[in-house]
C-alpha cells in the first residue's frame, strides 16, 4: 500500500490523501484510540471531492465530525473550503435506532448523489446494548451488500477493542488499518500485515528526504527518511 507525503509539508500522510489505498467495492476499518483515526475519514471524504470529482457521504457515530478538519484539509491541497464542503453530505445519529434506519435509506442516498466514498465513524459505539447487538451484524451485512452493489468505498472507523462489536465490524470488514500512537513522537500504523512506524515533524524542522530534494541537482548520496520505518508485523 501507499503512503503519500503532504503536499506543503512532505509529512508522511495517513494511507487516506488520494484514495489509491482503497479499493471501490470494500470495507476497510480504521481503528484504534489515536486522535489520527477520525483524521482518515476527513482526508478520504475531501479526497473524494478532489481527486475523484465526485461528492462523499459522511455518517456520524461517534459525534466526531469536525468540519474545521476538513477546512484544513481542503486548504493543504489549495481548494476552496466551501466548495469542498458542499460536496459532503453529512448525517448524524445518537441512537442504535437512527443509525439502523439512516444505514437502510443510504441506497437513495447513493442513487442521488453518486458518492465515491461513504465514511462512517465509530458504528460500533451506537450498539453497546442488547437491541444494539441484536440489530448491528445484520446492519454490517447490509453495508456489505451496499457496498458491493454501488462499487463504492466504505470507511468506517471503530475504537478496535475487545468488545463484540469492534470484533465483529473488523471480522466482516475487507480490511483493516490499526494506527497507535505510543507517544507523541511516534506514530504506528499495521496494516495488511506490516508495521509503518514514523516519527511526525515539526514545523520548520528538516528531514532527511528534504535535503535530498535540495540536493538532487548534484549530491552525491541519496538521503533517507530515517523517521519512517516499515516491517512485517
Amino acid at each position: 500500500m501507499s503512503y503519500c507525503l503532504s503536499p506543503r509539508t512532505h509529512t508522511p500522510l495517513l494511507p487516506c490523501t488520494d484514495l489509491q489505498g482503497f479499493k471501490p467495492s470494500c470495507i476497510t476499518v480504521v481503528e484504534g484510540s489515536s486522535s489520527l483515526v477520525p483524521d482518515v475519514l476527513f482526508r478520504l471524504c475531501v479526497s473524494s471531492v478532489i481527486s475523484s470529482g465526485r461528492d462523499a457521504m459522511f455518517v456520524d457515530g461517534g459525534n466526531s465530525f469536525n468540519p474545521y478538519a476538513l477546512s484544513k484539509t481542503a486548504k493543504s491541497f489549495g481548494e476552496e473550503p466551501r466548495k469542498v464542503l458542499s460536496r459532503i453530505h453529512v448525517a448524524r445519529a445518537f441512537t442504535e435506532y437512527q443509525m439502523d434506519a439512516l444505514i437502510h435509506g443510504l441506497h437513495d442516498a447513493v442513487e442521488q448523489w453518486n458518492p465515491a466514498v461513504l465514511a462512517i465513524s465509530y458504528l460500533p459505539t451506537l450498539f453497546s446494548g442488547s437491541d444494539g447487538r441484536r440489530l448491528l451484524e445484520p446492519l454490517v451485512e447490509h453495508l456489505k451488500l451496499l457496498t458491493e452493489s454501488s462499487g463504492i468505498i466504505t470507511a468506517i472507523t471503530s475504537f478496535g477493542g475487545s468488545w463484540d462489536g469492534d470484533r465483529l465490524l473488523a471480522s466482516r470488514a475487507d480490511r483493516v488499518i490499526r494506527i497507535e500512537q505510543p507517544s507523541k513522537k511516534l506514530i504506528r500504523i499495521i496494516d495488511d500485515g506490516y508495521v509503518f512506524e514514523y516519527m511526525p515533524v515539526q514545523p520548520g524542522q528538516m528531514r532527511f528526504t528534504d535535503f535530498e530534494e535540495s540536493e538532487s541537482a548534484g549530491g552525491d548520496l541519496p538521503g533517507q527518511n530515517s523517521a519512517f520505518i516499515s516491517c512485517p508485523a
